[in-house]
């Protein structure tokens, strides 16, 4: 099988001292990533569905990483969606399983897979304290890693490196993008509601950037608005017995009017119904992000902004503040 991946964005030259630098969002969704060169300020970027699945046969499409039972070939991405595999907002511990071969799929993509990676990453995570050390602890370190031989083309042999991740920050998702609007804030708070594939994050900051206060909702994001939405057969007039997430693709892979807006009102007001009563009656200004802010009808639903380019609205402020971040680390 040849592989279908566009990979190697930019010419890798990393080395111990001049390591480039990966900004990623291990999404339960997508996966978002950006990456540069040392002495750069270019960022390249990748995305690509969050699964992982262990390939049934090995080919160039598959990456190889050491487990406990030596190299172990597996899919990741596009690839693994089409067999059974790990979705990684099929668990709330989904991040930390998925998370090496979720960064190793992006660097590849990024800078290919003939030499040696040498990185530093800064990742986003719901909770510093709860998922940081344990997908620091994933990630950090020397990783021999292959690319198995093709079959299929002759003369094809397997490609051997290591991948190295000198340091592996973690970031609080969902309130970096908050450099996105403070231009716009009048010396007043401001609520961030993320809208991710499995959680919901409502983070409430004040005008200087402090959080003042920050709750996850679980299992209420978009996958699980489209579980309902399957089981209310809301958009039953456009889908026949759609799984979930068809559902999803339906809604975000199209532009909708106000007929579908109107027809998953009630789905998308029960669904964050716990989330906007934490925010009460609170005036203060409301600003969507993450996938959910392109689901149809959701501004009003929520009573807020989605911001532009909501999915991307983390790792771009993160971008603006890597060199800071990384201080004492470089």
């Amino acid at each position: 099988m040849i592989s279908a991946l566009k990979v190697k964005q930019v010419k890798n030259c990393t080395t111990p001292t001049a390591r480039a630098l990966v900004l990623i969002d291990l999404g339960n969704g997508d996966v978002k990533a950006l990456g540069k060169m040392n002495g750069t300020d270019k960022f390249v970027r990748c995305r690509f569905p969050s699964h992982v699945a262990t390939a049934p046969t090995a080919n160039s499409d598959c990456l190889a990483v050491l487990t406990a039972d030596g190299l172990q070939p597996y899919l990741v991405g596009k690839s693994a969606a089409t067999i059974a595999c790990t979705r990684t907002g099929q668990s709330a511990d989904g991040k930390v399983k998925n998370a090496r071969l979720l960064l190793f799929h992006a660097l590849r993509q990024m800078f290919g897979t003939t030499e040696d990676i040498h990185a530093d990453a800064i990742f986003t995570s719901p909770s510093v304290k709860s998922y940081g050390p344990a997908i620091v602890s994933q990630i950090i370190g020397r990783h021999p890693v292959e690319v198995p031989a093709d079959a299929e083309v002759i003369g094809s042999k397997p490609q051997r490196f290591a991948i190295h991740i000198h340091s592996a920050t973690p970031q609080l998702e969902g309130y970096q993008a908050f450099a996105a609007v403070r231009s716009k804030l009048k010396g007043e708070s401001a609520y961030l509601i993320d809208i991710g594939n499995r959680t919901v994050l409502v983070t409430q900051v004040s005008a200087s950037g402090r959080i003042l206060n920050r709750r996850p909702f679980d299992e209420c994001g978009v996958y699980g608005i489209a579980d309902r939405i399957v089981s209310r057969e809301s958009l039953a007039a456009q889908l026949k017995t759609p799984s979930p997430q068809q559902v999803i693709n339906y809604l975000l892979d199209q532009k909708h009017g106000s007929e579908i807006s109107e027809q998953i009102a009630g789905d998308l007001s029960a669904s964050l119904a716990e989330a906007l009563a934490f925010i009460g009656g609170d005036s203060a200004p409301r600003f969507i992000l993450g996938g959910g802010a392109k689901l149809p009808g959701i501004e009003q639903v929520v009573g807020g902004k989605a911001l532009k380019h909501p999915q991307w609205a983390n790792l771009e402020a993160l971008a603006e503040v890597s060199a800071e971040l990384l201080k004492g680390v470089r």
